[in-house]
């Protein structure tokens, strides 16, 4: 009896998941696309230098974010061993022979300095904004995974014990598991819940409302557990692979010689050292961030050397210059879950921070990063999926920096408000007019500037459409070909004046009648 009435609450609890977590069409459902509530997401993480860089990026947005757990996971270029010398190995990694453990970089950074570093920096986060979790709150999330191996999952651990639990819990939310490195300690939460369920009258249905329930955003397959076991046992679970942001986000290096080219042109700057050491790696927590030949290295990690300006020009990853940008391969894990007026983390075919995917297959349930989208004029540019957000992402991460140095709300820029009066919504004939107007307003009192542009792939117009802007207002002209049923999306954009700009959007999906 008690086993059947656990299965009966643990069905009960995550079966209002299964329409918040299941991708909508490609127009959003909702204005802006919000979710009510705060996404609840866990990370998994390898702790190597980016995901530490992440990290500091991470955090400053746990305000806007309901974070479940931080877990320490492997992947294939971290593992800790078993701590009994047992050898380990797998052809083509980094290793040639058999290894007891792999640039394992700690199982106690987190508590021993990222955790510490932003305990001096709380009482300055909770001046902006009062939702910043406690040290002690972020702490008590901390959990060890499946750290032992590559791909290990034979076993439960703390991490995936909590993943499992938060997957058959009563909160109706989806739960957006972030694997930063392997996915092995979420396979192993997953296989857990199949071991104490499968066989039982309830197991179809509660595989089916935890496959719901679940969405993992991982920024590449860096072990083989999703191939070998979630593919198969969980089909229907919805896999998000993002490692085409790498080209926006990961490792800054191997240019021929060219600099740096991060970013579009005109947003170049945000990605070079002088940038980044004024305004990102300062006080006490911006100071745990990592840029080229800054001087630091994570312990543990031999290959670790882009922060020696003696062993960095002879590492695999060529530097560029001091405090250039070095690598935060995970943000774009989290990018889409932060609320800036783009986010619907329930369909990934729309845009936004973190890029917009396509769907690959839909038994495994499988969406990849697009790696090219059209400009204005409808050239390609590659990585612009992700690009064109690279320079309103920094500004934004550089005023939550200032955040941490600054006691007083006066002191610093908070983002604006924008709304598209018209709602999400409209409808238009071929050859009509559209008139749009935006409500925005800033909460520093600065002025706001608007600004209107088609997102193509968004619609399912394949043309351009003419847009006027005046100002806060715009006309967009639906051409006179357009077919009923077709949609355009048209994005407003407002960004305030402070002294790291701030921007915010709306988005309106215009169909064709």
């Amino acid at each position: 009896m008690r086993f059947h009435r656990a299965l009966s609450i643990a069905v009960a609890g995550i079966v209002g998941a299964a329409a918040l977590a299941a991708p909508a069409s490609s127009a959003p459902s909702s204005s802006s696309g919000h979710i009510s509530g705060k996404p609840r997401t866990v990370v998994t993480t390898d702790m190597e230098s980016d995901d530490i860089a992440s990290l500091v990026r991470y955090m400053l947005y746990t305000n806007e974010l309901d974070t479940r757990g931080i877990i320490y996971s492997s992947s294939k270029f971290h593992w800790a061993g078993d701590g009994k010398g047992t050898e380990f190995f797998l052809p083509n990694r980094e290793y040639k022979t058999p290894q007891t453990s792999w640039r394992w970089t700690g199982s106690t950074t987190i508590e021993d300095q990222i955790i510490p570093a932003y305990a001096k920096v709380y009482p300055n986060l909770r001046k902006h904004d009062a939702a910043y979790p406690s040290p002690a709150h972020l702490k008590s999330l901390v959990r060890l995974g499946n750290i032992a191996f590559e791909g290990e999952m034979a076993a439960d651990t703390p991490g995936s014990n909590l993943i499992r639990d938060l997957l058959l819990d009563n909160d109706r939310r989806p739960l957006y598991l972030q694997a930063w490195g392997g996915t092995s300690t979420i396979a192993r939460a997953l296989k857990s819940i199949e071991e104490r369920y499968s066989g039982t009258a309830g197991w179809p249905f509660l595989r089916a409302a935890v496959s719901k329930k679940a969405v993992i955003l991982a920024s590449g397959f860096q072990d083989e557990t999703y191939a070998n076991y979630i593919s198969q046992a969980w089909p229907a679970l919805r896999v998000e692979e993002l490692s085409a942001g790498y080209a926006t986000w990961g490792f800054n290096c191997n240019n021929n010689g060219q600099g740096n080219v991060r970013g579009l042109p005109a947003d170049r700057v945000y990605f070079t050292g002088a940038w980044i050491r004024r305004n990102i790696q300062i006080g006490p927590w911006g100071s745990l961030y990592r840029s080229w030949l800054d001087g630091q290295t994570t312990p543990g990690d031999p290959l670790d050397v882009f922060g020696d300006p003696v062993k960095a020009p002879g590492g695999w990853c060529k530097p560029m210059g001091p405090y250039d940008f070095l690598s935060e391969g995970d943000n774009v894990v989290f990018n889409q879950l932060l609320r800036t007026g783009l986010e619907n983390p329930a369909d990934p075919a729309i845009g936004g921070w973190g890029g917009r995917a396509y769907q690959v297959s839909a038994s495994p349930n499988l969406w990849k990063l697009v790696a090219t989208e059209k400009d204005a004029t409808g050239a390609d540019v590659a990585n612009l999926t992700t690009l064109r957000w690279a320079a309103a992402a920094q500004n934004d991460f550089a005023a939550r920096i200032q955040w941490t140095l600054t006691p007083r709300w006066s002191q610093a820029n908070h983002p604006p408000s924008v709304r598209i009066a018209a709602g999400d919504s409209v409808r238009a004939r071929p050859g009509a007019t559209v008139s749009l107007a935006a409500k925005l307003s800033d909460p520093d009192g600065r002025r706001v500037t608007a600004s209107w542009w088609q997102y193509r792939e968004e619609g399912t117009y394949p043309g351009l459409v003419g847009i006027t802007a005046r100002g806060s207002s715009a006309s967009v002209k639906i051409p006179a070909d357009a077919k009923a049923g077709q949609t355009v999306s048209v994005i407003l954009q407002g960004t305030d004046s402070g002294t790291f700009p701030l921007t915010r959007y709306d988005r309106v999906t215009i169909r064709v009648v």
